[in-house]
Parts: C-alpha cells; sequence; structure tokens
C-alpha cells in the first residue's frame, strides 16, 4: 500500500510540475496579447495573439500570408509553405527558417515556430519579403505594416468616364489641372464593330502616356507620310523544259517527250520580291489626294494582348488613334485605359470610353476609319 502511494505521489508530482511548465508559458505569451497589429491602418485579427520572442513577433502563418494579399500552399509533410504574390515567388522552410525568393535564397534565416497546434512565422520577415514596409510604436505597442498598395493610395487614381450616346457622336473629357484633353470626334458601326476616332490634346510642356487595357479591341494609328519608291519587281517563269529522249526499238521512231521542274532559286527570288512589294504596301497604302505624294497610313499599334501600353502624347501636340472593338450584340460597350502625369502629380489618372451601340449609326464622312 505504501509503495502504491508513493508511486501516486510521484505521478502527482509530474502532473503538477508540467501543468506549472504549460502555465507559465501560456501566461509568458499571453503578455504579449497587448500587442497590436495594423494592416494600411486596419487592425488584424488573429486566432491566436501575436507573440513577442527574442525580440521577434510571431503571427500564424497563413493569416498574415493572405492578410498581405498572398496565395499559399502548405506542405504539411516537409512543413513549408509557397507563397505567390505578384511577380514574388516565395518558398519558405518553415522548420529550417530558409526563405527562398524568386528563386534565390535570401540571406536571413528565421524559423517558425509551433503554438497552440498553429505554425507562426515572424511578422516584419515576411511582410518585407513580401514588399511591405514594417515600424514599431512603443508607446502603443503596435506594429504598422504598409504594403505596396495603400502606398500608391496616397495618390489615388481619378475614374472618369466618357458617355458617348446616339444623339452625341462627340464627347469630351477634360482635365483642365493637367491641361489634357480626350475627344470621341465621332464612332460608328460597321460589320458589327464599332469605330471610333479619338483624339488626345496634350496641352501642358511635359509629356503624358495613353494606355488601354487589354482585350479585343484593335487600336491604330493614322500618320501622313511620302510615299516610299516601288519597288523594281521583275518576275520570272519558274518552270523549266527538258526533253527526255526515248527510241522505239520496233519502229525504229526516236521520240522527245518534255519533262517540267521548277527552279528553286527563281522560286525564292520571286517570293523575296512579293515579300517587300507587300512591305511596301503596308506602309505606304490609305488615303492621299490625287497628285499628291503624300499618303495616311495606319498602323495597329497595341501590344500582344490587345492592349496598349505607354503611348506618349508629346508635350504640346495632338495625336489621332481608331479604337476597333467587336460589338458582339451588345447594346453598350465600355473600353478601359488611363493616362500617366509624372512631374508633381506623378499619377495615373483612369477613365472609360462608355459607348451606346446603335447599329444603323452611320459613319459618315468617317468612312474612312
Amino acid at each position: 500500500m505504501k509503495n502504491h502511494n508513493f508511486a501516486s505521489k510521484i505521478i502527482t508530482f509530474f502532473v503538477v510540475m508540467i501543468s506549472f511548465a504549460v502555465l507559465s508559458s501560456s501566461q509568458a505569451f499571453a503578455e504579449d496579447s497587448d500587442l497590436k497589429c495594423y494592416l494600411d491602418g486596419k487592425q488584424l485579427h488573429f486566432n491566436v495573439s501575436p507573440i513577442l520572442k527574442d525580440g521577434v513577433t510571431y503571427v500564424p502563418m497563413r493569416a498574415i500570408f493572405e492578410a498581405l494579399g498572398a496565395t499559399i500552399k502548405w506542405d504539411n509533410h516537409a512543413k513549408s509553405v509557397s507563397a505567390i504574390k505578384g511577380d514574388i515567388n516565395i518558398f519558405y522552410l518553415v522548420k529550417e527558417g530558409r526563405v527562398i525568393v524568386n528563386a534565390k535564397e535570401h540571406e536571413q534565416v528565421l524559423k517558425g515556430i509551433n503554438f497552440q497546434n498553429n505554425t507562426l512565422v515572424p511578422l516584419r520577415f515576411i511582410s518585407e519579403v513580401l514588399g511591405s514596409s514594417v515600424t514599431w510604436d512603443e508607446g502603443t505597442k503596435s506594429i504598422y505594416i504598409t504594403s505596396p498598395v495603400a502606398e500608391e493610395k496616397l495618390i489615388a487614381p481619378v475614374n472618369r468616364t466618357i458617355s458617348v450616346g446616339s444623339q452625341e457622336q462627340s464627347k469630351s473629357l477634360s482635365d483642365e489641372r493637367n491641361r489634357f484633353v480626350i475627344i470621341v470626334k465621332h464612332y460608328g458601326i460597321k460589320n458589327n464593330q464599332l469605330y471610333s476616332l479619338l483624339e488626345f490634346s496634350n496641352m501642358d510642356n511635359k509629356d503624358i502616356s495613353i494606355n488601354f487595357k487589354s482585350g479585343d479591341q484593335k487600336i491604330i494609328k493614322t500618320f501622313s507620310k511620302e510615299k516610299d519608291p516601288m519597288p523594281t519587281l521583275k518576275f520570272e517563269n519558274c518552270t523549266e523544259v527538258t526533253h527526255k529522249v526515248v527510241i522505239d526499238n520496233i519502229g525504229g521512231n526516236i521520240y522527245k517527250i518534255p519533262e517540267f521542274s521548277v527552279n528553286q532559286a527563281c522560286v525564292s527570288s520571286n517570293q523575296s520580291q512579293q515579300d517587300a512589294l507587300d512591305v511596301w504596301r503596308n506602309n505606304n497604302s490609305g488615303l492621299s489626294e490625287l497628285g499628291s505624294n503624300l499618303v495616311s497610313v495606319r498602323k495597329y499599334i497595341q501590344d500582344q494582348t490587345g492592349g496598349l501600353q505607354n503611348f506618349v502624347i508629346p508635350a504640346n501636340k495632338a495625336e489621332q488613334l481608331i479604337l476597333v472593338a467587336p460589338v458582339g450584340g451588345k447594346d453598350r460597350l465600355v473600353v478601359e485605359g488611363g493616362y500617366f502625369v509624372g512631374g508633381l502629380s506623378n499619377k495615373t489618372i483612369e477613365f472609360q470610353l462608355d459607348y451606346e451601340v446603335v447599329s444603323e449609326l452611320d459613319l459618315g464622312i468617317y468612312s474612312y476609319i
């Protein structure tokens, strides 16, 4: 009986010691529950309060990655997390503390910790790797994370709309501060395509760049140039004829049978001349007055995604563009764009071209577009 009582006391002693250790640890962590974390001015709330350990603040892994706009994938076997945010790719070995950013290992090593069955990661380290900045306010025991998106919000874009209705085929957007005007000079429907003649007038002393979002529209620039001399062409008949001699052993007659072949060097020469002619046509086709050597040439200028990036309107200049977009049975068509103003403003101003699609609307005198 004594041995049984002694064993019970030993077990009780260890249970008390373990409980005390757990309680002490929990109390130590509870002291950090006063820490507050803010992202772009908005307080973040975690299922586990931030923990301060050896001068490093730890927060729940998934919560901080997703709050910062990253998409993550957790590998429980390897204890690693893969995260993607824009053009930033992160592979973080939590137990080892190694971080690989865009295929390059980061010089700093910081391990994650486990608390209450949650994986916690160093807040400042992860935030800065994802492009954010972190500051600490000792007075309020607060951590402030500022993301790149929030920094851009300091000069928030201005959204504007040009509405073009069936009764008004010309509508303008005037930015008096930057002395910039966008005019829809005319638009109409042709072969189920909307054609719009746009004019951008930059009356300021600084360049302004135009952007259109990607889509299935075509953006064309029309400009005048002198016609290039038409290339000298000399197409050859590349078929060659040879004769095969056949002797008739019975009748004793001799026959010459023609055989046809193609001279490949001749074919290549003809093709190169045809290519030169096609290039000349592309560069010199368009509108021109009778007897004039000037020709109005159209060029597609959008990028491979169907958008237009950084098309510069020089200072004190005007540019015209033709927008071609499929109607697709819609009664309204919206094309989104923006223009960048440098200098003190240094901001992008967004705009929309909002068309009312009227199938009977004629291009009229603008039918050349």
